[in-house]
């Protein structure tokens, strides 16, 4: 229920003055009619009355102080990470602290598959704890929820009208009360915090749920300034390793060309594209022919150690007399971008070399039987 300025300001025992100014502060929350007149939410008002008790209205002054306080604090802490996990941490660290609770799971949502992806699963020390969870929206109606209605929502497992999806898992992992936060990007849902108490069934007051929403605000905004910081790091990163390539390829293509068998020369394409690539191997293959070559082990390196056991391959043709020379590399990551077309120049260049290696051949072979017919032309010796 919204209750009008004058009612407000009898129930608290103060001027209408006092809330207007309070309003306009953003100290007291309000929203505003077509005709711009404040309303005020009856909650927001009774527990500003409780605050205020028998003293004066500084007390509830003082309390509001101290949680604006506690959130500018908070937004310093969470906005100044860049590192995706350290953010993670930060954010898990903030709620377990703010909200007295055990574990905060930090969550991304993923709107084209209605799916919901766990990045990190903190306790209240900062451990990081094992958990890559992956699950559809469509079975958890409590997420399905805060997603939809970017609202918060509290579960306790013995209550009989809760999702029983939810109280399932709550009961195996020991939890006594769940809070699903809402992380809002420009009035996108983009992910969820989940805040679990191991100890206590949990009702949390307005004023933690207002907490928790800002937090979880302040998270939603960090980690899309940190993905966004991490895509332009790769970025260069990408380009670093493009030109780098590129000037790889340069020096290799006289090598290619004073290749004299076809054999020599696939393996020199099959090194060339390892080393300049960063590929786990390469192989070459023509006409029946293949030679392989080892390049960057797949556990070498910082980034690549961070990567997936899984291998990536991309596959390069080009053709020679009407049969293609196919160049097939392995990486130890997804291919970046340019990787694939410069796979494709290095499978151009050995099939320009091949054609000069192959005329060469024919040329040294052609000469012994040129060198008969003139020898033939001239007759025995006398």
């Amino acid at each position: 229920m919204y209750l009008s300025v004058q009612y407000a300001a009898r129930r608290l025992g103060v001027s209408p003055h006092t809330i207007r100014r309070w309003t306009t502060s953003g100290f007291l929350p309000c929203t505003r009619t077509a005709g711009g007149h404040r309303r005020i939410k009856q909650e927001d008002i009774d527990e500003l009355a409780h605050l205020i008790g028998d003293s004066n209205h500084l007390a509830a002054r003082l309390a509001r102080e101290r949680e604006l306080e506690t959130l500018v604090k908070t937004a310093i802490l969470v906005s100044s990470q860049l590192d995706v996990t350290d953010l993670l941490r930060e954010v898990a660290k903030q709620m377990t602290g703010l909200l007295e609770a055990h574990f905060c799971v930090i969550s991304e949502f993923d709107a084209s598959t209605r799916s919901v992806s766990v990045l990190a699963d903190y306790d209240n020390v900062g451990n990081r704890q094992p958990d890559n969870m992956v699950y559809a929206l469509s079975q958890f109606p409590v997420a399905r929820r805060v997603i939809e209605e970017q609202e918060c929502v509290t579960v306790n497992v013995s209550d009989p009208h809760a999702d029983p999806a939810e109280v399932s898992i709550m009961r195996r992992d020991g939890d006594k009360s769940l809070l699903v936060v809402p992380m809002v990007h420009q009035g996108q849902s983009i992910g969820l915090l989940e805040v679990l108490d191991h100890q206590r069934e949990r009702r949390f007051s307005r004023q933690e749920l207002r907490l928790a929403n800002a937090v979880a605000g302040q998270a939603a905004v960090a980690l899309h300034n940190a993905k966004v910081f991490s895509r332009l790091k790769r970025s260069d990163q990408d380009v670093v390793a493009l030109r780098r390539a590129i000037e790889t390829i340069g020096d290799g293509q006289g090598r290619l060309r004073t290749q004299s068998t076809v054999g020599g020369l696939l393996r020199e394409a099959a090194e060339l594209a390892a080393r300049a690539l960063e590929g786990i191997s390469c192989v070459a293959s023509y006409e029946g022919e293949s030679a392989g070559a080892s390049g960057v082990p797949a556990a070498a390196g910082g980034e690549r150690s961070t990567q997936s056991n899984s291998a990536h391959v991309i596959v390069s043709s080009a053709p020679s007399g009407g049969r293609p020379l196919t160049l097939t590399l392995t990486l130890a990551r997804a291919a970046r971008e340019g990787q694939a077309e410069l796979l494709g120049l290095i499978a151009t260049m050995a099939t320009g070399a091949l054609e000069t290696t192959a005329g060469a051949g024919k040329a040294a072979a052609g000469a012994p039987e040129a060198a008969g017919a003139t020898e033939a032309a001239r007759g025995p010796r006398q």
